[in-house]
């Protein structure tokens, strides 16, 4: 059975690390394109801050805070909905700078949005970048949003996947050392990440039947176990097993051959087997710098029982609080998010 969604639920944008660009993103994100999609929209965050970068662009519409995700719909009518869900900033906006306070706060933010969102009562979690080092302070062992939301879902190793168009790309492990990333090439995950990425890319595009390009880990895939076992070991089981079950996938595939391919459109995603292998082409190909739209693309989860995206990019230290950092990376989060939603019911 589809979800039956409340159409007066919000999207709610978490705000990030207040000493990097998510505020001003999310200002920016909201302003251009919160009236362009028929379903409420609210910020999570501080209401000071967000007063703040609001004040940075010169935006004058106002910020009003929402004690409850039910009350952004109105609220939207005169203004921007913010809600903190008792989790203040209290600390000075410090442009660039690492601090406990900061990743408290951000951290904070996401953990209120996942939990409105597992209660039904949020339609889904779009989030701008926090500072992993400074979340690390108050939250020991954090690797990042995608496995912190997982872990609050019940899966404590979901699946990051990159989305920009026709452009899919899943992981089998992202946030750990090159050298763990090696160890973590095993069939049961390959088939987790495969059967998720096919299954999206169905609900994304359409697609009956995808086609799945599988990426090899070690150069030239391997080279028959000339560059490495993982291949003949684990990878080309894999593939044969998904074979079987009538998952059109192919591989395993040297990363430098299948990635053209993606972009060709011989196949409809991509396995990768490990973070950089799929988010260095990625944004290779997506991060326009030095042009009018500097960013694009989503990162979102998949196999969740709530809808998350977001940005593809990190706080932006180095620009963070001069008014000049791109929105359309969360712009494209914000379309990814609803159009999941729209297409599950």
């Amino acid at each position: 059975m589809k979800e039956q969604i409340n159409e007066n639920l919000p999207l709610l944008i978490t705000m990030g690390d207040p000493n990097g660009v998510g505020p001003e993103i999310s200002i920016k994100a909201y302003m251009r394109h919160a009236s362009k999609i028929d379903v409420p929209v609210g910020i999570v965050g501080d209401v000071a801050v967000l007063e703040k970068a609001a004040k940075l662009l010169k935006i004058k519409k106002k910020l009003i805070t929402a004690s409850s995700p039910e009350e952004v719909a109105e609220i939207q009518k005169k203004g921007i909905p913010v809600l903190d869900g008792g989790v203040k900033f209290e600390a000075k906006v410090e442009p660039g700078k690492i601090t406990k306070e900061a990743g408290r706060a951000s951290i904070g933010w996401v953990r209120i949005a996942t939990a409105l969102c597992l209660l039904n009562r949020a339609k889904a979690i779009v989030t701008a970048p926090l500072c992993k080092e400074a979340v690390e302070k108050t939250v020991p062992g954090f690797q990042g949003h995608t496995e912190f939301i997982g872990e609050m879902c019940g899966d404590p190793h979901p699946v990051l996947c990159l989305v920009h168009g026709n452009w899919v790309v899943a992981h089998v492990s992202t946030h750990v050392s090159l050298r763990d990333a090696c160890d973590l090439v095993k069939q049961e995950r390959i088939l987790k990440v495969a059967n998720l990425l096919n299954d999206f890319i169905k609900k994304y595009r359409g697609i009956k039947t995808p086609k799945i390009g599988v990426a090899g880990l070690n150069p030239h895939a391997g080279e028959g176990g000339l560059f490495g076992e993982e291949e003949i070991n684990e990878i080309v089981p894999s593939v044969k097993i998904l074979r079987k079950k009538k998952i059109n996938a192919f591989g395993p595939l040297p990363g430098d051959v299948v990635f053209p391919q993606l972009r060709a459109g011989i196949f409809d995603g991509v396995v990768a087997m490990y973070h950089d292998q799929g988010h260095v082409v990625t944004k290779t190909l997506l991060f326009n710098l030095g042009m009018k739209r500097k960013t694009c693309g989503v990162n979102t989860t998949l196999g969740l029982p709530v809808v998350r995206t977001s940005v593809d990019h990190g706080t932006g230290f180095d620009i963070a609080w001069k008014g000049i950092a791109d929105e359309h990376s969360l712009i494209d989060a914000l379309d990814l998010a609803y159009r999941l939603k729209r297409s599950a019911k």
